[in-house]
């Protein structure tokens, strides 16, 4: 599904990625682990597509990044990769139907059929009675379950996890990582970043990342 070819990326003298190789199969979750500054931001920035200004090449189903217009890869952000956050990235000031909403917001599709993938979404997540909720009335683990729904929703090929458990109580991150299970095996592929070992355990593969070089550690 994807394949990185020697990526190399340097910002001013620093150089960040060294030569990096990947290839992740289809329908395979990995994990993706190492020290703060050790290049992991850059690496999933470029997967999905939010960095172009590096050598090397990028194929995402045999199709190269490095190649596409902005349209193209606007319109692979939009359709083909779902992103998590630590942080979450919710719109306070809306509730939650309104927030998971931004996941169609690139469909035409009309008013019943975006509300019934709500609220099919909502059920799956657990959130069911939740739609006119306020991101601000939320508990930690409740507006994670929000961002992933938002990511889901689209039905991606892929969902790009940036320390999904970071921010959350032990109690809460395990709660998470029973529907990130669940989600796996109904079929959803992800790539997380995490230093969370619990988290890593999860995925097929776990790779290190060092001195911009990644390496398999299972």
């Amino acid at each position: 599904m994807i394949t990185l070819k020697e990526i190399n990326k340097s910002y001013k003298m620093r150089h960040v990625l060294d030569g990096l190789n990947l290839e992740i199969n289809a329908r395979e979750s990995i994990a993706i682990q190492g020290r703060s500054g050790s290049g992991k931001t850059t690496l999933i920035n470029i997967l999905a597509g939010l960095m172009t200004n590096y050598n090397g090449e990028y194929l995402f189903e045999n199709e190269v990044m490095n190649n596409m217009s902005d349209s193209r890869r606007a319109r692979f952000r939009c359709e083909e990769i779902g992103i998590i956050t630590q942080h979450f990235d919710l719109l306070e000031d809306r509730n939650v139907k309104a927030n998971i909403a931004l996941g169609l917001s690139h469909l035409k599709i009309g008013r019943n059929e975006k509300n019934e993938k709500i609220r099919k979404m909502l059920d799956y997540m657990g959130l069911a009675g939740y739609d006119k909720k306020r991101i601000s009335e939320l508990s930690g683990g409740e507006k994670q379950r929000v961002a992933i729904a938002r990511a889901l929703i689209k039905d991606p090929k892929i969902i790009i996890a940036d320390e999904p458990t970071g921010a959350l109580d032990e109690e809460t991150r395990d709660q998470i990582l029973n529907l990130f299970k669940k989600m796996i095996i109904d079929g959803t592929q992800f790539v997380i970043v995490t230093h969370d070992e619990e988290v890593a355990k999860i995925c097929a593969k776990v790779y290190h990342l060092k001195k911009g070089v990644l390496n398999s550690i299972r």
